[in-house]
């Protein structure tokens, strides 16, 4: 049976840092130091709502999304690379854009004009993606009347919506299931593994967790910090926090898998998921022999 430990949850690290942006966005800050020092040609994301893809190419316009709502991403990679010729381009977007994104880069799947071009992967710890509709029908489920979200954020182990009005709601996992895009019921991979850095939006509007996942993702941060030394503070993470992350992600995975579980009972097809991965995936699901290391989703 698959074990529902942290490798599978968050994946592999090298190391998870709390990241300060004194007073500011400290992934926003992140990326315009990497525009302004000429580290990345330009970076591929939304718009702040979310609700429009979205080429940066100057440090001053550098806006990320604040809520768990990102589409479209990939659209506009073909004209990065093809039309402007750029060759650095870092992309910030959940882990469903990566899933597509690696697609391309490592099975041949024009591979030709991608396996190069991108400079530096980070993806957000997303609960599920919601368009506005859902927004505001959860919201209006757990309080009882419509408000516009401004962004989320994990806090202690629990999943949050800071709305317009400056109020919190606490955002329950088996709720937040039933508003998520139909495909995010499905995936496993909510923690962006497969990308260099994985951020986890804090409490405190400066403040993110960072999980730095690669050489390149480690070796990024550290030549920002040689050129702009004090821009971001850097501290370690400390074990609760990592824990509480693991305890959310678990808590939401166990009911995408019992959605998925409950596909192929019935003999469904499942979103995102082909013949073959789904086949593996529910014989592991239900086993208590197989070799799990062996796998691969």
């Amino acid at each position: 049976m698959v074990g529902l430990n942290r490798r599978f949850l968050i994946g592999d690290f090298r190391g998870a840092f709390v990241v300060e942006g004194k007073g500011k966005n400290p992934i926003e800050s992140i990326f315009r130091l990497m525009i302004k020092h000429k580290f990345i040609d330009g970076l591929l994301t939304c718009s702040k709502t979310g609700d429009s893809p979205k080429l940066i190419l100057k440090s001053d316009e550098v806006e990320l999304p604040s809520r768990n709502t990102c589409f479209g991403v990939n659209s506009l990679l073909k004209r990065a690379i093809q039309k402007y010729r750029f060759s650095r381009l870092a992309v910030y977007a959940p882990a469903c854009t990566f899933d597509g994104l690696n697609k391309t880069q490592y099975f041949g799947i024009g591979c030709n004009w991608t396996k190069t071009a991108i400079s530096l992967k980070v993806g957000f710890l997303c609960p599920g993606l919601l368009t506005e509709n859902g927004f505001t029908a959860e919201v209006s489920d757990i309080t009882g009347k419509p408000g516009k979200v401004e962004r989320f954020y994990f806090d202690r182990g629990e999943l949050f919506y800071l709305l317009e009005d400056g109020s919190s709601v606490k955002v329950s996992p088996s709720i937040h299931h039933h508003y998520i895009n139909s495909a995010c019921r499905y995936c496993l991979n909510m923690a962006a593994k497969g990308t260099d850095i994985t951020c986890v939006s804090l409490k405190e509007e400066d403040k993110v967790l960072f999980i730095v996942r690669s050489e390149r993702g480690w070796s990024t941060l550290a030549h920002l910090q040689k050129v702009s030394p004090g821009e971001v503070l850097f501290r370690k993470a400390d074990g609760e926090l990592l824990t509480s992350v693991e305890n959310f992600l678990r808590e939401k995975i166990l009911l995408n898998i019992a959605d998925i579980v409950e596909r192929v009972e019935l003999g469904l097809p499942v979103p995102k998921w082909n013949d073959n991965k789904l086949r593996k995936f529910y014989r592991i699901w239900n086993s208590v022999d197989v070799n799990f290391e062996e796998e691969v989703f």
